[in-house]
């Protein structure tokens, strides 16, 4: 398997190889950040991820089943390509290289960059699948600073093309008058970082599993931003009152195991002394042990 329009990478994730063909995990990063609009920066965040990936340990003690997340059957292909450096070049990359990797039935980890990178592939994917958005903000304004593609706007973009059952909403706290009333008007599922606190992460966790009715595969989408600045500082828009990375693996452990997809975004590595690549790093090894259990038979 050859996938078209990356470019590889010296460091990769994990330290795992670049050829794809016997992997069941894909890497690629998307370094691309042109509409931020508070700190900008999520284009270092790929390579700060890798970088944090192979300073951490990677065996899954809490996950109970004898994995090491390194050692697992992962490619890391390098980053997506795209000129101009615009954000339709960007969709139409980050779309073609998903569907590539997804035509071969292995699971796509994206690196972001911004959160605009899930629209692309969504776009690349059955419409059937439901998306599960951990973030700080619902990204749901119709424009925002005149741009009808941007991080803001995001899940307005992909509500629009899957439908509001198709999304939940995660660890929700700042949210503008626009976007709470579409949500309100579109019965869009959240769940806010209060919800959270008063009923427990693992409560919630049942309950989002439980509303997701089985078939549908589901698109994991963490925006680094949904912890707390505590845990995560260097994010794009940080937000105070947000989840402990406790808590958000928690969910993660429970609703992981029918993915096919997973993305995590917002890295703005300049912003702090690597703790929430680190965190990033963290996240996505859960992720591939809960998911290991799945791929037993290639391990």
């Amino acid at each position: 398997m050859t996938v078209q329009g990356v470019s590889p990478v010296v460091n990769t994730l994990f330290g795992a190889p670049i050829d794809p063909s016997t992997a069941s995990f894909v890497v690629a990063g998307v370094p691309f950040d042109e509409t931020s609009t508070y700190r900008k920066g999520s284009k270092q965040g790929p390579a700060a991820i890798r970088t944090a990936s192979q300073m951490i340990e990677s065996f899954c003690l809490d996950e109970q089943n004898n994995v090491d997340a390194a050692h697992l059957p992962i490619a890391d292909i390098g980053d997506i390509t795209f000129e101009p450096h615009t954000v339709q070049s960007m969709l139409r990359a980050v779309e073609s290289v998903v569907g590539q990797i997804a035509q071969e039935e292995k699971i796509p980890i994206l690196l972001g960059g911004e959160h605009t990178l899930t629209l692309a592939a969504v776009r690349a994917l059955p419409r059937d699948i439901v998306l599960l958005q951990f973030d700080a903000h619902m990204d749901l304004r119709d424009r925002f600073n005149d741009q009808e593609f941007s991080h803001a706007s995001v899940q307005r973009r992909i509500v629009e093309q899957l439908g509001p059952d198709h999304l939940i909403q995660i660890g929700i706290r700042a949210v503008s008058k626009e976007e709470f009333d579409y949500a309100q008007e579109h019965k869009i599922t959240y769940y806010s970082c209060n919800d959270i606190r008063k009923e427990g992460a693992a409560t919630i966790a049942r309950r989002i599993n439980d509303a997701i009715p089985p078939g549908p595969p589901l698109y994991i989408s963490i925006d680094m931003d949904v912890l707390d600045p505590a845990y995560a500082p260097a994010v794009g828009n940080p937000e105070a009152g947000g989840l402990t990375t406790s808590e958000l693996l928690t969910i993660l452990r429970v609703v992981t195991p029918r993915a096919m997809i997973f993305d995590i975004t917002e890295v703005t590595p300049q912003y702090d002394q690597g703790i929430t690549a680190i965190a990033a790093a963290r996240i996505i090894t859960t992720f591939l042990c809960i998911q290991a259990k799945r791929f037993q038979k290639v391990l």
